[in-house]
């Protein structure tokens, strides 16, 4: 049986052999090298695929927004928004609303119910302080509805719901007595921004209005597009406006008047 012949390397093919194994030794680390651009406190997260494709991820420590182009971050930082999301952030911790529910977990939102017979009212009955409005906190992921803090503390710790009578005052079964619900800080905007989802009874239908609120100027958007551009720019558009009460006064009762 022949055997296979032998190669011998020259000492030139062995340096060419070496110089390549180094390119890609160093190719590998300049993946990981800290572009000198982005500033320092960003995070920067390289993957890459299967077929060798290499992304790169650039996240700001402040807004949490994430970039995969170079142009992407520089426009983002030209465009000073991060010290407006500070700006924001610091004037979140004045705000009542914020304040008095920061222990509220990540994804819960607060719904607001028409109680008694002021279902049939919808939207009016919350800008009356007489009227019944009943708070809880709902936590979609799970379709868990619980009526106080301490219910949901007591969920987060061991799972438990707890059950609650409202003597028939508010029918939880349906949703034809929503008037409201509340997101606390929303994806994409700075801390403090509130989103409501104000539910309006028309002739034919129930219609949903979207308000995204900011805490600094009190300025409400319609849509979260008109949003982040004022927060990128600094721009009102045309459509924004300023709510004859303020989102942080409308929602910072407890409970039901006639319920307390």
């Amino acid at each position: 049986m022949a055997k296979s012949p032998s190669k011998v390397i020259s000492d030139d093919e062995e340096k060419l052999y070496g110089e390549g194994s180094e390119t890609k030794q160093e190719d590998e680390e300049d993946e990981e090298e800290w572009p000198g651009w982005l500033p320092d406190g960003w995070i920067m997260e390289v993957n890459r695929c299967d077929d060798g494709t290499i992304y790169r991820y650039y996240t700001s420590p402040i807004s949490g927004l994430t970039f995969t182009m170079r142009t992407e971050v520089l426009n983002y930082l030209f465009s000073g928004m991060d010290e407006r999301f500070l700006k924001s952030n610091n004037c979140a911790t004045d705000k009542k609303l914020l304040t008095t529910h920061d222990w509220l977990p990540t994804n819960w939102i607060i719904e607001i119910r028409a109680g008694g017979e002021n279902m049939n009212n919808m939207y009016k009955i919350i800008l009356d302080d007489r009227a019944d409005k009943l708070k809880f906190y709902v936590y979609p992921p799970a379709g868990v509805r619980l009526f106080s803090k301490e219910d949901v503390l007591l969920y987060i710790k061991e799972s438990k719901i707890t059950r609650f009578d409202l003597n028939g005052e508010c029918d939880t079964n349906t949703s034809d007595n929503i008037l409201a619900t509340v997101e606390f800080n929303p994806s994409s905007l700075p801390k403090g921004w509130v989103k409501e989802l104000v539910f309006r009874k028309t002739k034919d239908a129930v219609r949903r209005d979207p308000y995204y609120t900011d805490p600094i100027s009190n300025y409400s958007f319609r849509t979260k597009k008109s949003a982040m551009l004022y927060v990128q720019t600094g721009n009102v558009p045309k459509r924004a406006f300023i709510q004859r009460t303020s989102v942080h006064d409308l929602y910072s009762f407890e409970k039901s008047a006639d319920l307390d």
